[in-house]
């Protein structure tokens, strides 16, 4: 079961491509996606209701980039409310009378998060706070966070969809060494994910399906939470049937949620909805890895419980110097000394220089909330010299996926 919200059993199948099924239907290129779709609710209608009747369990209202920050490109930056209330309103009418749970999509704001650019992080979980609350307010069942190629973006759109208590999906986009554009593994955003609460993770366009296996091959093992697999046709685009059948290599895999991305349609999604009421996910058993600790940023970071943590650095807006010359020592983890809020925000302007383990120390819970919510990656907190309650250093490190040692 994925959540109490969303009484489905697993395996689940998703929808398929809307993007080229829109543009089959004749939207031009350059528009407002989402603005076109809300003035079109007949080929939204058709949309989703192919899809419903190829079987789909979840079919997704396509509301991708209706977030202010993609939407100030269009002068529209003001209708966010508007816009994911009209394509829900229309999915939800759609599919009233089908046993069919409809998931508010979001994607990328197509802003670049501070110290790449001029957005804080802050803002990044604002403009995603306003279109999941929107979204919620709307009535889907659940949040898909997809397309996504940040492991900053994703954590600011999971730490605001969270917020509205409803179940969250979240697909990231790599190539097929697992790296996304931004250069973040997909097995470090996986670890650093899923701790912050979300109820499934996975890949979606990328790759057809073949070029998935090995990326959930490495994943599968580490996953605490159902993958999803959403490919795209393949080029050259695979039949359905020959999509369908490579996607029973990924549920093998371990993959346990599928779908269809760009190419694909209400054919390949019959397809695997055949292939699925055939498939005895019982018999897939992954066998989990064995580590001791395990932390992340944009790398993975295997760590046993001796650890040797570097000289305690402090926070200033630059850091360069002080990390370059802990780089050459000879420790396990970066030792961060935290006195005010405002250090957790400094640090993280300074953190993308840094390719280790992080362990954050203080005094105040709120500058270890600050440092643990700017911080892209899945933290350490020192306690063994801090006076701080145990129980109060885990409530905080259980908000954002860190670890307390």
């Amino acid at each position: 079961m994925m959540s109490d919200q969303v009484p489905l059993r697993l395996p689940l199948l998703l929808d398929g491509a809307t993007g080229t099924e829109f543009i089959k239907a004749g939207m031009p290129a350059g528009v407002c996606v989402e603005q076109w779709a809300a003035r079109h609710p007949d080929i939204v209608r058709q949309v989703c209701t192919g899809y419903a009747n190829a079987g789909s369990d979840i079919v997704y209202a396509p509301t991708f980039l209706a977030n202010a920050g993609n939407l100030k490109n269009y002068g529209l930056e003001h209708e966010v409310q508007e816009l994911n209330a009209a394509i829900v309103g229309i999915v939800k009418e759609a599919l009233a009378d089908r046993p069919v749970k409809i998931a508010g999509d979001m994607s990328t704001t197509g802003l670049m998060c501070e110290p790449f650019g001029d957005t804080e992080f802050s803002e990044l979980i604002r403009i995603y706070t306003e279109q999941a609350s929107a979204l919620a307010l709307a009535g889907v069942d659940l949040l898909v966070i997809e397309t996504m190629s940040s492991l900053c973006e994703c954590r600011a759109a999971v730490l605001a969809a969270r917020q509205t208590g409803l179940p969250i999906l979240l697909t990231m986009t790599v190539d097929t060494e697992g790296r996304t554009m931004w250069g973040d593994d997909v097995l470090a955003a996986m670890i650093v994910l899923q701790d912050l609460g979300i109820s499934a993770f996975g890949l979606n366009c990328s790759e057809g399906p073949e070029d998935m296996v090995p990326i959930f091959e490495r994943i599968a093992p580490y996953a605490k939470v159902p993958l999803i697999a959403k490919p795209n046709a393949g080029e050259p685009p695979l039949s359905p049937v020959q999509f369908s059948d490579k996607c029973a290599r990924l549920l093998r895999r371990g993959v346990a949620i599928v779908g269809g991305c760009c190419g694909t349609d209400p054919d390949y999604i019959a397809a695997l909805r055949h292939m699925l009421d055939g498939f005895d996910i019982e018999k897939v058993h992954v066998q989990p890895a064995d580590y001791d600790i395990l932390a992340a940023a944009r790398d993975v970071y295997y760590l046993d419980g001796d650890l040797e943590y570097s000289r305690p650095i402090t926070c200033q807006m630059d850091m360069a110097d002080e990390i370059l010359e802990i780089s050459h020592e000879t420790c396990d983890v970066l030792l961060v000394h935290l006195d005010t809020p405002d250090d957790g925000y400094q640090f993280s302007l300074n953190a993308h220089m840094i390719d280790m383990p992080v362990a954050f120390e203080s005094e105040s819970l709120e500058a270890l909330e600050n440092a643990l919510l700017h911080y892209n990656g899945k933290a350490l907190i020192a306690s063994t010299s801090c006076e701080l309650e145990r129980e109060d250093l885990e409530a905080l490190a259980a908000r954002y996926g860190a670890i307390v040692l």
